[in-house]
């Protein structure tokens, strides 16, 4: 294990990686926006996302660590490939729903 990087190395590319979207999306509304508001600094959903982030680099770090032929492995990349396809299905389906609330309030205001 000598030649492996240190745990707090880790850490910090979970972190990293979860900060850096979250930063992305911030960014992003700023730009769009152009004002700041402080709660985009927690505010969830949007992408990227930095759940799959930090699922993924946790991922990437088990395999670093444990082998990509271990089991721990296989169980974080399960955990990040569910995590990114639940917040992709997530996104789609807030997107459907928000066309149809939309509708039927222009329907009623019609």
């Amino acid at each position: 294990m000598d030649d492996q990087l240190p745990i707090s190395r880790a850490y910090f590319a979970v972190a990293a990686s979860w900060a850096i979207a979250q930063s992305v999306k911030i960014i992003r509304n700023i730009i769009r926006r152009r004002r700041f508001n402080v709660r985009w600094i927690t505010d969830t959903g949007g992408m990227p996302s930095s759940h799959s982030a930090g699922t993924a680099s946790v991922a990437t770090v088990v395999g670093i660590y444990a082998g990509v032929d271990s089991v721990v492995f296989l169980l974080a990349l399960v955990f990040a490939l569910v995590t990114m396809f639940d917040a992709a299905s997530v996104r789609r389906s807030v997107g459907r729903q928000a066309v149809l609330l939309n509708r039927m309030l222009d329907e009623i205001y019609a």
